[in-house]
């Protein structure tokens, strides 16, 4: 993701790019890559203390993820997550380009193959509507439905 310098069109950007990173971790977490994870988001806070404690946060919320589920934990991550990210790339310049990597590595499975470019992030919103008997398939990527 291109972060453009100047006034409002950066800030949208940047507030962009911290809410596409927050749920893109908080949604990694709860998987086979959260080491992963944890060491690319914690790098992102250059002093020794901040990366330690960011790892912390991050086990925390990994412990929250897969403890009894309660449905707006995962959104309250997010919030939480989104501000701190904010928070760090009103502060330093480097940490667009380094998070904007972060999330082309962890979606980069997920995101279809082809002339696309690297560290790009697409926004994917669906809706749908089911009655009666009808039965909605949504994905944002490959799908595969097996039915007899």
């Amino acid at each position: 993701m291109p972060i453009e310098r100047g006034g409002t069109r950066m800030d949208d950007q940047l507030a962009t790019l911290a809410a596409t990173a927050a749920t893109t971790v908080v949604s990694s977490l709860a998987t086979d890559a959260w080491q992963q994870v944890r060491g690319l988001v914690a790098r992102l806070w250059r002093h020794p203390d901040q990366t330690a404690a960011v790892e912390g946060e991050l086990e925390a919320a990994r412990t929250l993820l897969l403890g009894p589920a309660h449905e707006e934990d995962e959104n309250d991550l997010i919030a939480v997550w989104r501000l701190r990210f904010r928070q760090l790339l009103a502060t330093d310049e480097a940490a667009a380009h380094a998070l904007a990597g972060i999330v082309a590595e962890l979606t980069a499975g997920s995101r279809p193959q082809g002339g696309q470019e690297a560290g790009t992030v697409h926004h994917t919103q669906m809706r749908a509507t089911a009655s009666d008997s009808a039965q909605v398939y949504q994905s944002g990527g490959d799908m595969t439905i097996d039915r007899p």
